[in-house]
Formats: C-alpha cells, sequence, structure tokens
C-alpha cells in the first residue's frame, strides 16, 4: 500500500505544481491589468488635459497670424489703391479694403474673447490705440484718392500709413511671439503632468512584474515573443509599420492569383513625395522621418481596408488597389490620394507642405506579375515627376525608351565635369536709366557629345539628386568669377556677376570657403559677385539661413532673391533676412501688357523695394510692350531674351560696351 501511495503521488506533483503555477500567472496577469488599468486611466486624464491646452493655445496662434496677414495685406491694398487710375478697380480694391477691416476687428474680438494674460491683453490694447491713429491717416489717403489725387495719397502712404503699420505690425509680431511662449509654457506643463502620470503607471507596473518575476519567468516564453517580433519586423517597414517589399509582394501575388481567378482589375500605385530630400536636407532626418509617418497614415487612411499600403523605402510607397472593375475606381481613388497628400502637415510645431507624383501600372494591361507591374508604375511615377510633379500618369509603352534615355543621361552625366563639357554662358541685365549693363548672370550649359547643347531644364534635377550639383556649381563660381575678372581689367571695373546658388549648395558646410577661395584666385572684388537664391532655400530653417547670409555679407557679397513673388516669402521674411536684390519673376512681367493687376503687383513690388532699399531686377522681359511698361512702372534693371539671350563669354564684349538707351529709343 505505501509503494501504492507513493506511486499515486507522482501524477498528483506536476499537475499541482502546473495549477499553482497556473493560478500565480492568472493573480499576477490581474494585478498587471489592475495597475495598468489605473495607469492609462490618470495617463488619459493628463493627454486629455494637454489636447485642451494645445487646442486652445493653437487657436490663439491662428488668430493672431490672421491678425497679421490681414494687417499686411491692407498695407499692400493701400498700396496699390495709390497706383491705379481704374474707378472701378479702385473701389473693387477699396471694398477688399473694408472687408479686410472687418475680418480683423472679427479676429481681433475672436482673440479677446480667449484666455489671455497681462502682457497679450497690454499688446491688444497697445495695437488698438496704434489702429486708432492709424485709421484717421488711412482715411486721409482714401479721400485722396477719391479726389484723384493719387501722387499726393502714394506721398501720404508711404511716409505715414505704413511707418505707423509699421509699428501696428511690430505689436503684433510681439503678440504672435508672447502667444507662442504662453502656448509652449503651457504645453510644458500639460507635458510634465503626463510625465508623472507616466512615471507613476510604469513605477506601479514595475511593482506588479517585480512580485510576479518568477512566475512569470516560468510561464512566459519569451523566446516566442521574440520570434513573432522578428517575423514581424522581417516583413514590415520599422518606422511606419507598413508592409515592406518582401510582405508587399507576397500580398500582391496572392492579389493577382484572385484577380486571375475573378478576371478583375488591379491598380499598383508607385507613389513619391515631391521635394523630400529638400525637408531632410534643411529641417533634418527627424523632422523628415516624422513627416514619412504622416504619410504613411495618410495613405492607410485614404484607401480601403482591403488595399495594400506598403513602405518600399526612403520616401516611396506603394498602393495596391486590387477587386475592382474599371480603371476609373482606380483614379478615383488616386484623385483623393493627391488631394490629401497636399494638405498641410504639422511637425515639431512647423506647417509643412508636401505633394507626391504616382505612377500607375494597371493589371493585366501593364503586366501579369508582381516584377513588371512595380516596375512599370515606378517608370510612370518618374514620368509624372518629370511632367511638373504633384500628378499622376498612367503607364504607358514608349515610357520604357524614355526611362532608358534618362539612365543613359544620367549615365552620361557622371562623366560631363571630368570630360569638361560644361560650359557658361553669360545673360545681361541692363539699367534702364544709363543704359549700361551693369550685371550679367553666369548661366550653365552642357554639351552632350550626341544631343548637343543642353539647358538646366534637362539634367539640373539629375545633378541635385545626385549630388554632383556641388562640384558643378564650385566649377560655375570659379570660371564666372574668374572671367568676371578679365572684364574688369579689359576696362568694365563696374561690372558684376550674379550666380545661382541651389539648396544644396547652399547648406554645404563648404559654402563660404569655397566662396572666399574663389575671389581669392580670381582677384574680383567681393562687391561684383551676386549670390542669387531661390525663396524656397530661406523657409525651411530661418535662424540658421539668415545666420548663413550675414557670414557670405561679411565677406563683401551681396545676396539676391531669385523669382520672387512665386515662393513662399512674406513682408515679415523679407525684413528678417539681409538682402540686397530682388528679381521679379518672370511670371508677373509675362502679361503685365494686358493684366493691370500683374502690373499693380509688380509697382507694389518695386514701391516695397524703394522702401526697403532693395535694388530690384525684373526677369524674363520678351518684348518691346513688356519692356515699356516696366519703363513707365519705375522699373530700374531688366533681363530677359528681349535684350539678349545667354551667350558665350566671347560674345559679352560687344554687349557690355553697348549703349542700349539707343536700343530703346530706336525701337520706340
Amino acid at each position: 500500500m505505501p509503494a501504492q501511495t507513493e506511486t499515486a503521488s507522482h501524477p498528483v506533483r506536476p499537475a499541482a505544481w502546473r495549477a499553482a503555477l497556473l493560478a500565480g500567472f492568472v493573480v499576477q496577469l490581474l494585478l498587471i491589468l489592475f495597475v495598468t488599468m489605473i495607469g492609462l486611466r490618470q495617463l488619459g486624464v493628463t493627454t486629455d488635459n494637454l489636447n485642451r491646452v494645445v487646442d486652445v493655445h493653437m487657436r490663439k496662434q491662428n488668430i493672431t497670424k490672421t491678425l497679421l496677414s490681414i494687417a499686411r495685406e491692407r498695407t499692400l491694398i493701400m498700396l496699390t489703391l495709390s497706383k491705379i487710375g481704374d474707378p472701378f478697380e479702385r473701389d473693387e480694391l477699396l471694398t477688399r479694403f473694408n472687408e479686410k477691416g472687418a475680418e480683423y476687428a472679427v479676429a481681433r474680438q475672436a482673440l479677446q474673447d480667449m484666455p489671455l494674460n497681462e502682457r497679450e491683453r497690454k499688446l491688444i490694447l497697445r495695437q488698438q490705440k496704434l489702429v486708432k491713429i492709424a485709421q484717421p491717416i488711412q482715411s486721409q489717403v482714401i479721400d485722396l484718392i477719391s479726389s484723384e489725387h493719387n501722387l499726393e495719397a502714394e506721398k501720404l502712404a508711404i511716409s505715414r500709413v505704413i511707418p505707423m503699420q509699421n509699428k501696428v505690425l511690430a505689436v503684433l509680431f510681439q503678440l504672435d511671439v508672447e502667444t507662442q511662449r504662453v502656448a509652449l509654457d503651457a504645453s510644458r506643463k500639460a507635458y510634465e503632468a503626463q510625465k508623472v502620470a507616466r512615471f507613476w503607471m510604469y513605477l506601479l507596473c514595475g511593482a506588479a512584474l517585480l512580485v510576479g518575476v518568477i512566475v512569470s519567468a516560468v510561464v512566459l516564453r519569451y523566446t516566442t515573443r521574440i520570434s513573432r517580433e522578428r517575423e514581424h519586423l522581417a516583413i514590415h517597414d520599422a518606422l511606419t509599420g507598413l508592409p515592406n517589399r518582401r510582405l508587399l509582394l507576397e500580398c500582391l501575388e496572392q492579389a493577382l492569383a484572385h484577380a486571375r481567378r475573378h478576371k478583375t482589375l488591379i491598380g499598383v500605385l508607385f507613389i513619391d513625395l515631391d521635394n523630400f530630400k529638400r525637408v531632410n536636407d534643411t529641417l533634418g532626418h527627424a523632422v523628415g522621418d516624422q513627416l514619412i509617418c504622416n504619410v504613411a497614415k495618410r495613405l492607410r487612411a485614404t484607401v480601403r481596408a482591403e488595399d495594400i499600403v506598403a513602405r518600399l523605402g526612403g520616401d516611396e510607397f506603394v498602393v495596391v488597389i486590387s477587386d475592382v472593375n474599371e480603371v476609373t475606381q482606380v483614379l478615383q481613388l488616386v484623385d483623393k490620394i493627391l488631394a490629401v497628400m497636399v494638405a498641410p502637415y504639422q511637425i515639431s510645431e512647423r506647417e509643412l507642405f508636401n505633394s507626391c507624383s504616382i505612377g500607375i501600372g494597371m493589371y493585366p494591361t501593364d503586366g501579369l506579375n508582381s516584377s513588371d507591374l512595380l516596375k512599370n508604375a515606378d517608370t510612370a511615377m518618374y514620368h509624372a515627376k518629370s511632367s511638373g510633379k504633384n500628378r499622376y500618369h498612367l503607364y504607358d509603352a514608349a515610357m520604357n525608351a524614355m526611362a532608358e534615355e534618362r539612365l543613359q543621361l544620367d549615365t552620361d552625366l557622371h562623366y560631363a565635369l571630368e570630360r569638361n563639357e560644361f560650359v557658361f554662358y553669360y545673360q545681361p541685365q541692363v539699367n534702364l536709366d544709363s543704359g549700361r549693363t551693369d550685371t550679367v548672370e553666369a548661366l550653365i550649359r552642357w554639351n552632350h557629345p550626341v544631343r548637343g547643347l543642353l539647358s538646366p531644364a534637362a539634367f539640373l534635377d539629375m545633378l541635385e539628386d545626385t549630388g554632383e550639383i556641388i562640384p558643378v556649381g564650385r566649377k560655375l563660381l570659379n570660371t564666372a568669377c574668374a572671367q568676371t575678372a578679365r572684364w574688369h581689367a579689359a576696362g568694365f571695373n563696374e561690372l558684376s556677376v550674379a550666380i545661382n546658388v541651389s539648396s544644396k549648395e547652399f547648406w554645404h558646410k563648404d559654402l563660404l570657403a569655397q566662396v572666399e577661395a574663389a575671389l581669392d584666385r580670381s582677384g574680383l572684388p567681393p562687391h561684383s559677385l551676386q549670390l542669387e537664391l531661390t525663396e524656397g532655400i530661406l523657409m525651411g530653417d530661418m535662424d540658421a539661413a539668415s545666420s548663413r547670409i550675414l557670414a557670405l555679407k561679411a565677406l563683401g557679397v551681396s545676396i539676391a532673391i531669385d523669382d520672387f513673388g512665386t515662393g513662399y516669402s512674406s513682408l515679415a521674411h523679407l525684413k528678417r533676412f539681409p538682402l540686397d536684390l530682388l528679381k521679379i519673376d518672370r511670371y508677373f512681367v509675362k502679361d503685365i501688357r494686358h493684366d493691370s493687376v500683374n502690373e499693380a503687383l509688380v509697382n507694389s513690388i518695386l514701391a516695397l523695394c524703394k522702401g526697403l532699399n532693395l535694388d530690384t531686377v525684373a526677369e524674363g522681359v520678351e518684348n518691346r510692350s513688356q519692356l515699356d511698361v516696366l519703363r513707365k512702372i519705375g522699373c530700374p534693371v531688366v533681363q530677359g531674351y528681349y535684350i539678349s539671350r545667354p551667350v558665350p563669354a566671347e560674345q559679352i564684349l560687344s554687349l557690355l560696351e553697348r549703349d542700349w538707351s539707343q536700343f530703346f529709343i530706336d525701337t520706340t
């Protein structure tokens, strides 16, 4: 009997041990669940507080920015009113001026109704006092305009209205800064409260885990969980959590098999973000990663639940739209994606805008397997990007030939610099008062051994993408400085040379050293070198951009903004950056003869530049009528095909010697 008892007791012990382990695990699980629920509840409360704080202060900041925008627009309307002779246009602008005043009052009242601190209230009161002072003067200007005393109205606007409006803007800028400070302070406090809640949640969870560590170590098999995580990482993108290329191909093959059985269509969308490299270069990879995550969320929220959204890497995404019967169903979804992608992104307290280009490959017309569909969709995407971005293209077999041509051109481009195939042309900028060429703009051309002379439109984007723009830009800088020094030696001592600087060049660590070295080697005086920047370069990190411009100006060179009016600049930005010259974009010059609005805008820009002590150049002058209007409204310098196309250096001397005043008279 004892032997039987002992024998019978052997199977009991493991069962009891398993039961004890199971009971301990259940108790531990309940404890962890209880503590986690408490922590999550507290964390939810603090998160709600944070959201409320952010909501209130974001609305305050938006209202403040609205006040700034309206004040600036009213200033421009006031300037434009003094320059327009058409009574109907003047009445229309006056109506708009009054409407903006009403909007301003509504926005200010909305701001006053919100929670404000003492300094915000003082700034609003100060702004109201300044507005009361400015209103009689504005009324006086409008009265002068109404009585056809436009010249007196313009003088009064420039001498009194704009300075007073600048004071109003200055107060609004201070208010904007204060609202941002208050928002950051409130957010910081809310985040601190959230950190405290998170700390207690972690502490309680840690205590609970410590109590059951022995039970958990025996019951839980971490190797299983680790294995699952590794499997997930193997088929998903680590940054966005979307399927990666491997899982995409598996899912696409399944979708293709389903389409073959049910005789349906599949749309493969190859999506590439436009100008994503500019975001990375100017704002850093952390902001770029956040943008990628936001794009992934938008794509996932836009498509159907059964559609596949994958990230291939970088800024490339693929969407697979399966089980459709018509191509129009795919195109409707593509239109939705394009619309969703251009909406602004709020990242790191910044508002970013980013579009995308989409290539579409359809099964079965554009490929019968996943490899062909992806390749053809990629080809179509590049065609969309090269056609202007923020658009889509359906694949066409002819695109393969274009893709092969681009690939060959890209290959040739790698050897173009060492083969000395880049040549430099120069286009004069003529002073309408003196009739002399004050500046020449240095422009690059590619003398391709097969395709002949190519303009920058054919290869500049490829230089940017590959980074070859840095050595090519350096050669342009050195060549242009040396050539201008030779023209100085020939007697044209006052001549300056303008050189375009790309985003990659501007932010390159060696830019200052390269500019200084080019001036030293050539002997060109620094004031004879003008660097042209696009507006987009300055809008990434404005503080860093301003510091870099100051460093360049410390060398003695001048800084110009190219294509002004088509980018992101505003009056505040013009005041912030230490600029020397604005180039009015050809878009405004093109229809200036037949579009009074364009004429008024150019006139306003000229008046603004005069007030800010900035030089001005109007580019894109292609006919006599455009030149006549620009001369009439007082544009000092022009550039364009009507004066001269870009020409090699050896043809510039005859243009420098020419008195353009006689040319203007002869063609009148």
